[in-house]
């Protein structure tokens, strides 16, 4: 360093060879700048990795998913609805188990051949008591009494036997014609009234279970639609981490490209720093898998020998 000094101005200047290799090292920094310009070299652009298969896969399937669960409602619905319709058909069918037993309905049971039965009764009756009046007379002529009051009252007590008789007959032959109606008549309208009751109960069951059975079936459109969305989260979660490793790639990859871009302004500012006597920041840069060696011998090795700077460091003997 030279110092001047003219009336009483101190002005400090640096070497002459120092101060031309700065000079010659800022017109190099200054081409090198213009030629990257002019190459249209710029920084490394900014990456971003696109959707990985699986999340391609997961977004596909959601979008082909979206009302899948439908069907499975509308078939539970229809089902549903069938249960509905055969519970009221039950209870179309209970509708009028309670009612009361309609005596008259024995008329439908009666034997319709009830009347020929009572008339063939009594003419039998009629023909046993004349065949006895007829002993009656025989007996009143072998006494000599044929034609007296004795005859007469036999005959008489005769006919009132046998009408008595066949009144006794026809009434209880009618009276069992009635019960046994009235049992026919009360036993089907128990069983008919049992045969709805059972038909009202069994329809009720069974639409019970179409009513469960429509639940299930829309139960199912449900699970599938829960499974569905697991392995979409599944996709979505594999793809995020296949993502994740190609973005950390394109990362990694746009560093190393800017620090190729920065390494000659970093060698440039390490010169520049070097003859300005300020230790650059740069100075402390190291490689984890080489051993360290001086900055200036990386300068060396990354092509910039040749340039009027380093020429001027090496003649100076910094190196």
């Amino acid at each position: 360093m030279t110092t001047t000094t003219t009336n009483s101005t101190v002005i400090n200047r640096q070497d002459p060879a120092i101060e031309a290799y700065r000079l010659g090292l800022l017109g190099d920094v200054q081409g090198y700048i213009s030629q990257q310009i002019a190459s249209g070299d710029m920084p490394p652009d900014y990456q971003v990795a696109g959707l990985a298969p699986s999340e391609q896969a997961a977004i596909a399937a959601a979008r082909s998913g979206i009302g899948s669960y439908q069907p499975y409602i509308n078939q539970g619905s229809g089902t549903i609805d069938q249960g509905r319709a055969a519970m009221m058909q039950g209870i179309g069918s209970l509708q009028g188990t309670g009612a009361m037993y309609d005596p008259n309905a024995y008329e439908a049971y009666m034997n319709p051949y009830e009347d020929q039965a009572v008339q063939m009764a009594l003419s039998d009756i009629q023909r046993a008591g004349d065949v006895q009046r007829q002993g009656v007379k025989s007996q009143a002529v072998g006494s000599g009494a044929f034609g007296g009051s004795r005859g007469q009252l036999a005959e008489s007590e005769l006919d009132r036997n046998t009408m008595q008789q066949q009144a006794n007959t026809a009434a209880q032959m009618r009276a069992a014609g009635y019960q046994n109606a009235q049992q026919q008549a009360m036993g089907a309208f128990d069983s008919a009234m049992g045969r709805r009751q059972n038909i009202g109960q069994l329809t009720g069951q069974m639409a019970t279970g179409l009513g469960q059975l429509g639940i299930q079936q829309a139960g199912l459109g449900e699970m599938a639609s829960g499974l569905a969305t697991q392995d979409i989260n599944n996709l979505l979660t594999t793809g995020a981490t296949q993502r994740g490793v190609q973005q950390a790639g394109l990362d990694a990859l746009r560093l190393t490209n800017l620090q190729r871009y920065s390494q000659p302004y970093q060698q440039y500012g390490f010169l520049s720093d070097i003859y300005s006597g300020v230790p650059t920041s740069q100075a402390t840069m190291t490689s984890s898998s080489a051993p360290q060696v001086s900055p200036f011998q990386t300068t060396l090795g990354l092509g910039i020998s040749g340039l009027a700077a380093a020429s001027g460091a090496q003649n100076a003997g910094l190196f």
